[in-house]
């Protein structure tokens, strides 16, 4: 049985959460998550108000029934619950990760709409141990083998894993000790499925003493070791990197080649996902291949994760790719406020139909009035503009404010360039 202290423990990444979801499927360690979060409720006198999800991904016939069971369940425990559904066609191919992607996609959309700002999921320290075995065997690094985090920023919400620290099997006797049965679901068994696979391992990995606890222990360390480097990787970037109002960003050269190559590396993934407007950061063997071009000393111009990497002089200098990458195309009911390409923070009033927040494009950049255009640079291009029937209504990064349909927009690249590799990218 897990006791009141270690409880608190698990669950003070929660604390103070102005609303917290419980992302729940039918299983035993999802079922351990509302039973536990019930007991944290009581001890911290209900001050966190705390919602169930429960994602429908419609592989099997069973999934409806499922999730109505756990609906039904988390209403006995005392927490309002919704169901969610992966409508629309299914990837033949990739399921696992599809599926993965649709419920978190779900789960922040509906946390967004009923004011959620933390997402508690059930993954332990058996999923900690499977997860770095499958890092292992895909060759990742120290960020990789480092393993889920226990907490990490998803946007404005906070994903939190509180029971990490907690076996299977203890979790397992607290759903059995309350009379409940869980769901078993065969994909769990099917080994078509790489964690399926890797959790069949598991037994013989621990008879040679790589047990789920030893594995999540070299978790904890590397993250150690992760966060060591995001240290320095931090004061890099603080000393040799800086971001124009157009989301370019410029790199000292000497200063970057004066760094050890995990720094000069993990500065240059950082640098690529913010310039390029990129979810995640690139593939590390990738990065390492532009890295020892622009170590050298011929003229260098190439395109990674959506930026333009080129060397002038004593400088790198990283800007969006304006083509074939692709920026996105927003048409607009109102106004707008929020995030813009992961590059820009933009405002609109007065937007009546019809209006598309996109980006200023090269010909919208010509259609600036030629005192505006003057002196810009093409990256200007980049940036975000509103049109109306094809033609530039604003484009504030560019000098031309649009008189009534107020737009405001400044980059956002710099706080992003300052947000840390998460395991999960690497």
């Amino acid at each position: 049985m897990i006791d009141d202290a270690t409880l608190l423990r698990c669950f003070a990444p929660l604390e103070g959460s102005d609303g917290i979801a419980l992302a729940v499927s039918g299983g035993a360690d999802s079922m351990a998550l509302m039973l536990l979060a019930r007991r944290w409720a009581a001890l911290t006198n209900g001050a966190a108000r705390i919602v169930v999800l429960t994602v429908d991904h419609g592989l099997r016939p069973e999934a409806a029934a499922e999730a109505s069971e756990v609906a039904r369940i988390a209403g006995t425990i005392g927490f309002p619950a919704h169901i969610l559904r992966w409508d629309g066609p299914h990837p033949d191919t990739g399921i696992e990760a599809a599926a993965r992607d649709a419920r978190y996609r779900l789960l922040f959309g509906a946390m967004a709409e009923q004011r959620l700002t933390h997402c508690a999921t059930a993954h332990h320290r058996d999923d900690q141990a499977e997860t770095v075995l499958m890092r292992l065997a895909r060759g990742s690094g120290v960020y990789g083998l480092a393993g889920m985090a226990r907490q990490s920023a998803r946007g404005d919400a906070v994903l939190v894993r509180p029971l990490l620290d907690l076996a299977r099997g203890d979790l397992r006797a607290i759903v059995t000790a309350a009379g409940l049965v869980p769901v078993d679901d065969p994909h769990n068994r099917d080994p078509r499925f790489a964690r399926a696979r890797m959790r069949a391992f598991m037994p013989v990995l621990a008879r040679e003493g790589m047990t789920a606890e030893r594995l999540a222990a070299t978790a904890s360390r590397l993250r150690r070791a992760a966060a060591a480097i995001d240290h320095y990787v931090d004061r890099l970037i603080a000393a040799a990197a800086s971001v124009d109002q157009f989301g370019a960003i410029r790199l000292s050269r000497p200063l970057w080649l004066a760094e050890p190559e995990e720094i000069r590396l993990r500065a240059l993934a950082r640098i690529l996902r913010a310039a390029g407007g990129a979810e995640h950061v690139p593939r590390i063997e990738r990065v390492t291949a532009l890295a020892a071009v622009l170590a050298g000393n011929d003229p260098v111009r190439r395109t990674l994760a959506g930026a333009v990497a080129s060397r002038r002089a004593d400088r790198i200098v990283f800007e969006r790719e304006a083509g074939r990458a692709g920026l996105p195309s927003v048409a607009l009911v109102g106004g707008f406020r929020g995030v813009w390409d992961r590059r820009f923070e933009v405002e609109i009033e007065n937007a009546p139909p019809g209006m598309v927040l996109t980006a200023l494009g090269e010909a919208g950049r010509l259609a600036l009035p030629q005192p505006v255009r003057a002196g810009l640079p093409r990256t200007v291009a980049t940036t975000p503009a509103l049109f109306r029937d094809g033609h530039l209504v604003a484009a504030p990064l560019a000098g031309f404010t649009g008189g009534e349909h107020a737009m405001r927009a400044s980059q956002g690249v710099a706080r992003r360039l300052g947000e840390a590799v998460t395991a999960e990218e690497a």
